[in-house]
């Protein structure tokens, strides 16, 4: 009989969903091999989330050559490992994280194969949980599975939808990605046979005949008997877990590169009576072997990179150096002086640059995980008891933390300085990540002090300021890079203070950050004035601005509600006459993207500054 040929896919050309159903399993292999190529090489191109989309393509294979998809719903735990999903679904990742490309996130918009989207973790077994009450109710039939990383599965948020599934009704299947950092193997592999067994048609059937024995007098004393002996030998070769203390079916130890084995799994739980969660064990970054020995976390997320050497494409210019830089060697010298300085981080010390800081200060550096609610309330405990912490977080994550800002640091105006990393724009990692939310929302809070260096020089100047403050305090930086500005001299600031950075005439334009350097280049017959806090305001110098004809407020780092909104109310306070106008982010999410489009979509690039300007004349 003639062997049937294997099929291989073009995978620039968009995968059609239904080709993987009547693949073999030495196909599905070869099509996992093409995926990690096809990912290795966009991602080498548009930058992306590489690890952990590689480490997941055999599970998501097998996901999609099972189930039902997208009758049956996958939601993907942050999403940004689900790059195969999107092949799988009909999308191309040629244009991945670019304009009019599709996201790095899953996406509804895209496809009908993504039935929720997320960009921050933890999200997805509450998730399932209400789109499986949502298929109940409607008296529908299909199964809706939560993929979630063993790293995500840290955060209490996922902890609560776990306590909430014991005793939940309607089925979800929950699979842990586990690429062996977090969750431990369970013991031996007589717990694998118990757990096939325990999910078998068979023997849940045979387990509701045999609990019934109970309920007899007559067979009461057999029911005791045999359950002793039962758990008697469970207990001796089956480790208790969370999840079957939640009386929550548990499969462990799944291998999830192995298609025979994720198939037989898949197929225990659908014939599960209620949810179910599998343990399933992957190797991040598979298929590249840089990605593989990373146990850092560089290769979770890339810029554009040489696949033969694994550098980045972008050449760095020496005279520059990048924000997140800037305050990690400001931290440095910091933690070097002063044995008692702490500093906290929910699991992007590597974007921060501060990884090498837990190796050095183990004692006093913590990488929390993904866990931004908890770090904020230790920090509160750290400062309550006479210790001043340092919390460095993404602006995107702070937003996690805010009811921990305001009840915990900001109501008993405790000396915590949080340093909110990637403010701005979101740039390739689109709607999810933005940075533009943050200061509209600590302004909310009271005690609250919010300020935003223009260069490194005023880095320093605030970093020295932190040190001497005894209240809350939030330094904002974005990404991107900053020159090198060495042995320039230091001045102490004043908390509120703005600088008078040029003096004009008629035209008055408010900004800070890194572009106030850009408006003194092209302003030189305006008065710019850099408002290094943005909360407070220097009051004393607005009054100044009284006589000005036209005032600006420029902020391309946050939204109009933000810190334009703050300077509008306090000019009107001041009765000022002139004409004001507001060039600031609008309230929106903002779609990925490079930051000039996404500038020139938001109309506040320096040309619409200067279209502005023009007319005030």
């Amino acid at each position: 009989m003639k062997k049937k040929a294997i099929r291989r896919f073009d995978l620039n050309k968009p995968f059609h969903p239904s080709d993987i159903k009547d693949l073999r399993e030495e196909e599905l292999e070869l099509l996992s091999e093409d995926i990690r190529k096809n990912i290795i090489e966009n991602c080498a191109k548009n930058g992306g989330h590489l690890a952990s989309s590689l480490g997941a393509t055999d599970l998501i294979v097998a996901l999609h050559h099972y189930f039902d998809l997208p009758k049956d719903k996958i939601i993907f735990d942050v999403g940004h490992q689900a790059y195969a999903h999107k092949i799988l679904s009909g999308r191309t990742l040629e244009n991945l994280r670019k304009k009019n490309g599709v996201s790095g996130f899953q996406k509804r918009e895209e496809s009908v194969f993504d039935p929720y989207e997320a960009g921050h973790s933890s999200t997805s077994i509450s998730a399932a949980m209400g789109m499986a009450l949502a298929r109940d109710l409607k008296g529908e039939s299909y199964q809706v599975i939560a993929v979630i990383g063993d790293s995500s599965f840290s955060n209490g948020l996922a902890f609560e939808a776990l306590n909430n599934l014991g005793s939940f009704k309607h089925k979800v299947i929950v699979i842990i990605n586990d690429n062996n950092r977090s969750i431990g193997k369970a013991v031996g592999s007589t717990n694998n046979y118990f757990e096939k067994f325990r999910l078998s048609r068979s023997y849940l059937n045979l387990r509701k005949k045999y609990r019934a024995l109970k309920k007899y007098r007559a067979t009461r004393w057999f029911y005791r008997l045999t359950s002793g002996i039962k758990n008697y030998f469970k207990r001796l070769f089956v480790r208790k877990n969370l999840f079957s203390l939640s009386d929550i079916y548990f499969i462990s130890n799944v291998d999830g590169h192995d298609f025979g084995a994720l198939e037989r799994v898949f197929g225990y739980a659908v014939n599960a009576p209620s949810s179910v969660v599998i343990h399933v064990t992957t190797t991040k970054g598979k298929g590249y072997a840089p990605a593989e020995k990373d146990v850092v976390g560089h290769w979770h997320g890339v810029e554009p990179f040489d696949i033969k050497t694994g550098k980045p494409l972008k050449k760095l210019d020496p005279k520059y150096t990048c924000w997140s830089g800037v305050y990690a060697d400001l931290l440095k010298e910091k933690m070097a002086s002063d044995p008692k300085m702490v500093l906290i981080n929910p699991a992007t010390m590597v974007g921060s640059k501060i990884d090498d800081l837990l190796e050095s200060y183990p004692d006093r550096v913590f990488d929390v995980g993904i866990s931004e609610e908890h770090g904020a309330v230790f920090a509160a405990g750290l400062a309550a008891n006479g210790i001043h912490p340092y919390y460095s977080i993404y602006s995107t994550f702070l937003q996690r933390s805010y009811d921990q800002v305001s009840h915990d640091i900001a109501r008993m105006d405790l000396n915590v300085t949080l340093l909110v990393d990637r403010v701005g724009l979101p740039e390739e990692d689109g709607e999810t990540h933005a940075g533009i939310y943050d200061v509209a929302y600590l302004m909310s809070i009271p005690n609250v002090a919010i300020a935003m260096a223009k260069d490194q020089v005023e880095a320093k100047e605030l970093f020295d300021f932190s040190i001497k403050y005894e209240h809350p305090l939030a330094i904002r930086y974005p990404r991107g890079q900053t020159l090198i500005m060495n042995n320039k001299k230091v001045k102490a600031l004043k908390l509120g203070e703005w600088k008078l950075e040029n003096k004009g005439k008629d035209i008055a334009i408010i900004s800070y950050g890194p572009i106030v350097n850009e408006l003194l280049t092209n302003y030189k017959d305006y008065t710019i004035i850099n408002a290094v806090f943005l909360r407070p305001i220097d009051e004393p110098l607005l009054r100044t601005l009284k006589d000005y004809s036209h005032i600006v407020i420029y902020d391309i780092y946050g939204t109009k509600e933000g810190f334009a909104s703050l300077v509008l109310n306090a000019l009107n306070d001041l009765n000022y006459e002139g004409r004001l106008r507001v060039m600031a982010l609008p309230n929106k999410f903002i779609a990925h993207g490079s930051a000039a489009e996404q500038l020139k979509d938001c109309q506040c690039t320096l040309d619409d500054l200067d279209k502005l300007v023009k007319k005030l004349k």
